[in-house]
């Protein structure tokens, strides 16, 4: 069944970030962290923008070593570099749009920017294991166009799925016995829920027909998902 690999997921993670914790390395050689601001450089690397008057801005001039956590389940590790004015004004509206409060400061010559130049990444799994990842499997990954949903937007969807959640589940998912289901996750490879089942509660994936490739595909898509279940042996042995 697929389902997206640690890679994508650390892709996406990046590519919808719009905040981030950064430690940098202090005269001592210890880590001083604070929260940034950060935007995707289109390639699945970091950038922030910081005050020349930050410690961080002074640290990172001193010794490019640096680490960011993303969402608190993904540890980037690299160094800092800054990033070319070319570059820069190219990023400038995605940071802007992110941050509109630091439009100011992205135009100021007293903010410097920079990109986290990833050497080492680990992701954090659902079952909080951590897992090493190779950097350019990161690059090389498409970020989900479903990524940055919200949870309002998952509660919207559960709202207008109704009892077809259920459904969709018990039919298309495998789970013949589910009592209930509560979606907690959408990705462009389908929907998934936690399923409670009698002495079992755990995730489930019920896959979409194709991989969406595109937000505004999501309506079809589940659409296709209900008619598939209710023509399913399961819906019509209910009836």
């Amino acid at each position: 069944m697929l389902a997206p690999t640690m890679a994508e997921e650390a892709r996406s993670t990046v590519a919808v970030a719009a905040n981030a914790s950064l430690a940098t390395v202090d005269i001592d050689g210890r880590p001083i962290v604070a929260p940034v601001p950060v935007v995707d450089d289109g390639s699945g690397q970091p950038v922030t923008v910081l005050s020349n008057l930050t410690t961080h801005t002074e640290r990172a001039r001193r010794d490019s070593r640096a680490a960011m956590s993303v969402a608190g389940r993904l540890l980037l590790q690299g160094e800092l570099v800054p990033v070319p004015g070319l570059q820069q004004l190219e990023l400038q509206p995605r940071f802007i749009a992110l941050h509109p409060t630091l439009t100011a400061q992205v135009e100021s010559l007293d903010y410097s920017w920079f990109r986290l130049t990833v050497e080492r990444a680990r992701w954090t799994d659902d079952d909080n294991a951590e897992h090493w990842l190779r950097p350019e499997d990161i690059f090389g990954a498409e970020p989900d166009p479903l990524a940055n949903l919200t949870e309002g937007d998952l509660v919207d969807v559960s709202e207008r799925l109704d009892d077809d959640l259920l459904l969709l589940f018990r039919s298309l998912g495998g789970r013949w016995l589910a009592r209930s289901a509560e979606l907690v996750r959408i990705d462009r490879y389908g929907l998934v829920a936690v399923v409670d089942e009698p002495g079992r509660r755990s995730q489930s994936r019920v896959p979409f027909p194709e991989r969406l490739d595109e937000p505004g595909q999501l309506h079809a898509s589940l659409g296709a998902l209900v008619r598939a279940a209710r023509s399913s042996p399961i819906a019509q042995s209910q009836s």
